[in-house]
């Protein structure tokens, strides 16, 4: 046996609604502190994996482990505790809150005062933590401001510092560039690489500008099952990848 547990490791997992087979047998070992893209075109079974790791979607066949530990049948909420943060395709804050408030209410929402309707004071830690993740996302001078006012960029980066709430060991972002200009681009990087190390990344993400320079690993997916694994440096020039998601040219 290694001498280090994977920090996610699917053992031949498989998800099934009704005829549509959405993943097909996936093995996949991601190492602590690991940064893995997974890629692949419409269909390919990206979203359905995240959503199967994370317990929206509970395989119909196979295991999921955490750091070792079993974590097949639980519920998303438990997932949370143990240590899986994520974000989704389509956003998921509150427009009319607060940039803080919005970070506030999600490192509150993982503690055991989650249901309190008492305001934080002016030394809550809560809030404390909610100033520290606007700071790691560099939104520190936009913490007053309403997220319907945000740009979408912004909005990128508060759903990031809103999974990075409960101090995750593990932080699954799915497609954090998409709708994003080009010119907000380069800044979502320089953040999902400027995470630590000892936070393991999984990353859905469809803009190789994005995925190839954040990963150590490259998942390529195809129909529900992996096609390609291999690193970065080697993804573009494969044939494989090549005919399925790049069309035949990079």
């Amino acid at each position: 046996m290694a001498m280090t547990e994977p920090a996610i490791h699917l053992r031949g997992v498989s998800r099934r609604f009704g005829a549509l087979q959405a993943v097909r047998d996936v093995n996949l070992a991601v190492m602590p502190g690991e940064r893995r893209a997974v890629l692949g075109p419409n269909g390919a079974g990206k979203t359905t994996l995240f959503n199967t790791i994370c317990g929206d979607f509970p395989p119909t066949s196979g295991t999921i482990a955490l750091f070792g530990a079993d974590i097949t049948r639980l519920r998303p909420h438990r997932r949370t505790r143990l240590g899986i943060g994520r974000t989704y395709q389509t956003s998921l804050l509150f427009n009319g809150l607060t940039l803080l408030e919005n970070l506030f209410v999600a490192v509150r929402g993982l503690r055991p005062n989650r249901f309190s309707f008492l305001r934080p004071g002016r030394g809550d830690d809560g809030m404390a933590k909610a100033r520290e993740l606007a700071d790691r996302m560099r939104l520190s001078h936009l913490l007053d401001a309403e997220v319907m006012n945000l740009s979408h960029g912004q909005r990128r980066q508060l759903e990031v510092g809103m999974a990075l709430a409960g101090d995750p060991r593990v932080l699954m972002l799915d497609e954090p560039a998409a709708g994003l200009s080009p010119g907000d681009r380069p800044e979502l990087l320089n953040l999902i690489r400027g995470l630590p190390r000892t936070l393991t990344l999984i990353l859905i993400e469809h803009d190789m500008d994005i995925a190839l320079p954040a990963a150590d690993v490259v998942t390529v997916m195809k129909d529900g099952e992996v096609v390609v694994e291999a690193p970065p440096n080697r993804i573009a020039d494969d044939p494989v990848v090549q005919s399925i998601y790049l069309g035949g040219v990079h």
